[in-house]
């Protein structure tokens, strides 16, 4: 699915699968999310910079207008 976050947003992240990272930067744009083997919503900064979402997390984004769904 792609995403586009329409404020920049500061969040905590992981980079890589094991290092998680306090904070890191989202500027506006478009982004690819996927859903993970946990079931959380994952946004992917940069190859390997992402940030997860619970599924209530993520819909609650979408209701304060950060994150718009283009594409599912």
């Amino acid at each position: 699915m792609r995403i586009k976050i329409t404020k920049s947003l500061v969040v905590a992240a992981q980079m890589q699968e094991t290092e998680t990272v306090p904070e890191a930067l989202f500027p506006e744009g478009e982004y690819l999310a996927n859903l993970t083997s946990e079931g959380k919503i994952e946004v992917i900064n940069t190859k390997k910079i992402k940030a997860r979402f619970s599924f209530s997390q993520f819909r609650e984004k979408i209701s304060l207008g950060e994150f718009v769904v283009v594409e599912s």
